[in-house]
């Protein structure tokens, strides 16, 4: 047998052997994609904040807050989609939430460097208090400036973690969002 004939007999034996082993290669990666989806969990839910209460440390009214001012405020949380995109004229405390949401702040910018654009305007602990005793913290820049990290959960959700994803329907009667989250938690 000559030299370019035992080549291409190589050849063929080792594309033979990768055949034979591919779908081996191929059910270990279907097998890990499941495995981490398995790992993963979604959880979504509309929130209504309402402006009625948000408070600026010290009293200060809201044209006179600095960076550094810190805020609190409550809004009540739904299933997901019961609320709708755009400006609507729903109330907060309309029945059927399915628990409580609060946020507690500190302002990154002034109010001149947030009307300019400047982002983060600011930074916040979110806590999401599910109705059964479950809820879940997350923490981290305004929304409109990227994923907040989901740093624990109570109840059921204890030892939680993940990313909060935020994305802002409208605003309600009270002048503040609507929002709808979506929380991509590890198990």
């Amino acid at each position: 047998m000559n030299t370019k004939m035992k080549k291409l007999m190589a050849l063929g034996l080792v594309v033979f052997g990768l055949t034979a082993i591919a779908p081996g290669f191929i059910s270990l990666a279907a097998a890990q994609t499941e495995a981490q989806a398995a790992e993963r969990k979604t959880i979504r839910a509309d929130v209504a904040l309402d402006c009625r209460t948000w408070r600026f440390n010290h009293g200060i009214s809201d044209p006179d807050f600095g960076r550094g001012d810190s805020f609190i405020a409550n809004g009540k949380i739904f299933r997901v989609f019961t609320l709708r995109p755009g400006d609507q004229d729903n109330d907060p405390n309309a029945p059927g939430s399915i628990g409580t949401f609060i946020e507690n702040g500190t302002m990154a910018a002034t109010l001149s460097e947030i009307l300019d654009g400047k982002r983060p305007a600011f930074v916040a602990t979110w806590y999401h208090l599910f109705d059964g005793g479950r809820g879940l913290v997350a923490a981290g820049p305004h929304p409109d400036s990227g994923p907040m990290a989901v740093i624990g959960g109570m109840g059921r959700f204890s030892g939680a973690s993940g990313e909060l994803d935020v994305e802002i329907l409208g605003y309600n009667i009270t002048g503040c969002p609507n929002m709808r989250l979506t929380f991509n938690l590890k198990k």
